[in-house]
């Protein structure tokens, strides 16, 4: 993309270690960018040119996969240039891949949705929701006064990974009411049909295009995305968009519920403004998880099902954990503003997981077995 930078290029990287350590695969986490704009470049020459470039760290230390801007084919020339199979992943299936065009970090976005939900249902059964906890986290179960199928999600992005979403959503029968990219926001209170807006967005490159279709859309300026109200946002496209200017418009709207598809989609302070005001959100390193462990399961040879069933069992298992941990800790805060933040509970946890393991690779065993004898346990 034009606008990456160095700096979020780190970010980025540092998110797939928690992500990775998380999931609990043996990559280190890492993220490369390319400075063009996609639609302007000889993708192929400019691939070429960026896999001969970092061809003497791969596959040994850097992994390529897909990420906004590229595709399976991409891959293939990269793969081809460094002449080795495993130098990426998410490659077209005739290579042997499992390409992130299968939906699996969408997938994943929809099994944390799901999990988070089923944990938030089973937690007030039990009559635990109340506890030592105040309103600062009563707006959290407000979403399980709607039916399921009531449920309103507005979407901001509809790349791959937004449209996945929105698919498996579909699928849970879940409404989706809203979907916006960077030409646009198309809405319907009743809820999209999102199978015939993927049909229709075929050959098209964004939002704005489906005023030439024969099925009519109300496409509106994409900022109108955080002045509809709806019951879960989920950001899937760029860094940021979640800030000091949108949080507040995201609250007013009645938002209960943010699950992070993007990667770093909100900055720290208008995280800890919504979570403050009582917004679960459950971290992008946790809840588009889908897409890296579908990697891990094409890097080892395995297939499609194996990465679907894969992705399923690892994230509810990491949501379901980190929302009983984060939950734990607000009950057992002694402050009279208890907060349940789950990125902070899960981060500890993921440098835990990864401060052990660079013990254990160094061959400090008897350090290892030291620092962890004052754990009672490592989550995920």
């Amino acid at each position: 993309m034009q606008s990456v930078t160095p700096s979020e290029i780190f970010k980025l990287a540092r998110t797939m270690t928690w992500k990775c350590a998380a999931s609990g695969l043996p990559f280190g986490g890492a993220k490369g960018g390319i400075i063009a704009d996609p639609n302007k470049v000889d993708r192929v020459e400019w691939m070429k040119s960026f896999a001969k470039m970092i061809k003497p760290y791969c596959p040994s230390q850097y992994i390529a996969a897909t990420d906004v801007g590229t595709t399976e084919l991409d891959m293939a020339v990269f793969a081809h240039e460094i002449g080795d199979m495993h130098a990426c992943t998410g490659k077209p299936q005739e290579l042997g891949g499992i390409p992130h065009e299968l939906g699996t970090t969408g997938y994943g976005v929809s099994v944390a949705f799901d999990a988070t939900l089923d944990f938030l249902k089973n937690l007030k059964e039990k009559g635990n929701d109340n506890n030592n906890l105040d309103k600062s986290v009563s707006n959290t179960f407000q979403i399980l006064k709607i039916k399921r199928e009531d449920i309103k999600v507005i979407i901001q992005g509809f790349g791959n990974v937004g449209s996945f979403t929105a698919k498996f959503l579909n699928d849970l029968r879940i409404k989706v009411v809203g979907v916006s990219d960077v030409s646009g926001f198309v809405y319907d209170d009743k809820g999209l049909d999102i199978p015939q807006l993927m049909r229709d967005m075929r050959e098209k490159e964004k939002l704005a295009d489906l005023s030439n279709v024969q099925h009519t859309y109300d496409v509106s300026d994409k900022d109108r995305i955080f002045e509809v109200e709806a019951d879960i946002f989920v950001p899937a496209a760029m860094t940021g968009v979640i800030n000091d200017k949108t949080a507040p418009k995201i609250l007013d709207q009645g938002i209960k519920t943010i699950i992070e598809a993007a990667n770093i989609p909100t900055t720290p302070s208008a995280d800890q403004y919504l979570v403050n005001n009582g917004v679960l959100i459950i971290p992008d390193f946790l809840a588009n998880s889908g897409g890296v462990i579908g990697s891990f399961v094409e890097y080892q040879g395995r297939t499609e099902k194996e990465a679907f069933y894969l992705i399923s069992y690892k994230i509810t298992k990491n949501i379901k954990q980190s929302l009983s941990d984060s939950f734990l800790k607000a009950n057992n805060n002694p402050d009279t503003h208890p907060e349940v933040n789950v990125r902070k509970v899960a981060t500890e946890i993921t440098k835990q997981i990864v401060y052990r393991a660079m013990l254990l690779r160094k061959g400090a065993i008897s350090v290892a077995r030291e620092a962890y004898a004052r754990k009672e346990r490592v989550s995920f």
